[in-house]
């Protein structure tokens, strides 16, 4: 389910079965590396979209938290985010592109284990179907690491 009015109703329908909330961090910056930022922000879209398309029934995809890149606040907002998710969901995923959040994580342990850091994959230039075989794969990697989160 998706932060959409026609998915509410379902999810009112069916909050037992929904226990994982997915927020997709998205850095912003107008400075040096523009276009490999926009590629970060881009990539982990199409990776939350197609992983709620997967799971839908089971997660629910909220809008982006977009922040500047060189906020160091970033990480107040992804525990205030969490803090506030787990009264509902029990499990609370982050899924970035942006190599800076995994270094600020690295010693915040309650958000630690729940970003997930992805390595961004250009789509600019790529061939559709290309495109389709990364993001199952990439899909397949986050699988894994719900099933296990999943199981605990």
């Amino acid at each position: 389910m998706k932060w959409v009015l026609s998915d509410v109703d379902v999810y009112n329908q069916s909050r037992e079965y929904v226990d994982t909330a997915i927020v997709p961090l998205i850095p912003v910056s107008l400075e040096a590396d523009l276009k490999g930022t926009v590629s970060k922000g881009e990539f982990i879209t199409y990776v939350s979209v197609e992983l709620e398309r997967q799971l839908k029934g089971r997660v629910f995809l909220f809008p982006s938290l977009s922040y500047l890149k060189k906020s160091k606040n970033v990480i107040e907002s992804v525990i205030e985010w969490k803090t506030e998710l787990q009264e509902e969901f029990k499990h609370v995923i982050f899924l970035t592109s942006d190599e800076t959040l995994k270094e600020y994580t690295s010693d915040q342990q309650n958000v630690k284990d729940d970003l997930i850091w992805l390595p961004s994959v250009p789509f600019e230039h790529m061939d559709e179907s290309l495109m389709k075989k990364l993001l199952e794969d990439q899909i397949q990697q986050i699988l894994n690491i719900l099933l296990q989160s999943w199981n605990k």
